[in-house]
């Protein structure tokens, strides 16, 4: 019974890390679709928002501090790039 006790005590370790693996690999397939929509959205909307044509001039950031929340804004400022 001794030898029996550390097999299961394995079999269910593996068992839940397995549980695991499937979870994180079902979030990465739902990330990867949700990445290529935003990539299609991002090249359909480029042509009228001009992303490309853009430089940041500056950038400013602002931190605020509710009791133990942070909260750290950046906000570029974007200047039209010279036309080549």
């Amino acid at each position: 019974m001794t030898d029996q006790f550390p097999k299961d005590k394995y079999q269910a370790a593996f068992d839940e890390a397995a549980m695991e693996l499937e979870k994180i690999h079902r979030e990465f397939e739902t990330l990867s679709l949700r990445r290529e929509r935003i990539a299609k959205v991002v090249e359909v909307l480029k042509p009228k928002a001009s992303f490309d044509q853009h430089v940041p001039a500056e950038t400013m950031s602002l931190t605020t501090r509710r009791s133990s929340l942070t909260v750290v804004t950046r906000i570029a400022i974007l200047e039209k790039a010279a036309d080549n």
